[in-house]
């Protein structure tokens, strides 16, 4: 097996793309694209938590006084639609406690 270098695996894959008809994608697409993939990972391992505690969607949504699709928000990382008061009460649902760091170079502070 030959071992590619990982500049070259890009440069395919980003040809491949334009050779499809897709544009090429600029850095904040990239940026975008990892922020998606981030908060999913994050989304995750909360319902896992969720499922370690052997509690269901609807038992946490009653909790929390939501609905059962909010609940599903936070589960499939969609943050764009879950507010800070959702996450924290979703968060204190499963027994834990929701902290907001804001960072910037080299401080950070908790704001919530």
């Amino acid at each position: 097996m030959t071992a590619l270098r990982w500049e070259d695996v890009k440069r395919q894959a980003e040809q491949a793309r334009t050779a499809a008809g897709h544009l090429p994608r600029s850095d904040a697409d990239r940026e975008a694209g990892q922020r998606r993939l981030d908060d999913e990972i994050h989304a995750y391992r909360l319902a896992e938590v969720r499922r370690s505690r052997t509690l269901t969607q609807r038992e946490v949504a009653e909790t929390m006084g939501v609905s059962g699709p909010r609940v599903s928000d936070v589960e499939r990382g969609k943050l764009d639609v879950v507010s800070v008061s959702v996450l924290r009460a979703y968060v204190e649902a499963l027994g834990g406690k929701l902290k907001v760091t804001a960072e910037f170079d080299d401080s950070s502070y908790i704001v919530a």
